[in-house]
């Protein structure tokens, strides 16, 4: 995703570049059975972007740069490097929009994959989050056991090209 100012203007949006659904690894999708706090994900943060506001337009730009390395960590299969972009895509997020903003069950969601050292961030602004488990089966196993603990659900995500939801 591309964040041109240009663009953005114009349109509302970044520029976006499809990828094949088939360089991803294995994902996984996790959300509260009763969401009952989902935060207020959305928040003034873009009114602060229009607003010139210095930290989130550095905040956004780190946001955009993670995006072009998960690419090239997809191509490369580096799970590693993948994990810790994810991570570091909720850390910016949330450094942006603050814990209240968030949300307690969002953070909850985020921190239960964490513990057992899966890779979290928001699948879009809140209420779910995806999960990423760089090593393998057994790691996956304890992080099912660890949200059914915490009463989350978890579902094994199924992403599809574009041209196949048409």
């Amino acid at each position: 995703m591309d964040f041109n100012r240009a663009h953005l203007d114009a349109h509302g949006y970044g520029i976006y570049e499809p990828m094949d659904p088939a360089l991803l690894p294995p994902l996984h999708v996790i959300f509260a059975a009763n969401p009952s706090d989902s935060g207020q994900v959305h928040s003034s943060v873009r009114q602060r972007w229009r607003d010139g506001d210095v930290a989130v337009r550095q905040a956004m730009a780190d946001v955009a740069a993670l995006v072009e390395e998960g690419r090239d960590a997809l191509v490369a299969q580096d799970w590693g490097k993948l994990a810790r972009l994810m991570d570091r895509n909720f850390d910016l997020r949330r450094q942006m929009f603050g814990d209240e903003v968030l949300g307690e069950v969002n953070l909850a969601m985020v921190q239960t994959a964490r513990a057992v050292g899966a890779a979290a961030k928001f699948t879009g602004s809140g209420g779910a989050v995806v999960a990423f488990c760089p090593e393998g089966e057994q790691q996956r196993a304890r992080l099912v056991e660890a949200w059914r603990e915490t009463g989350f659900c978890v579902v094994d995500a199924q992403v599809a090209a574009a041209e196949e939801l048409e």
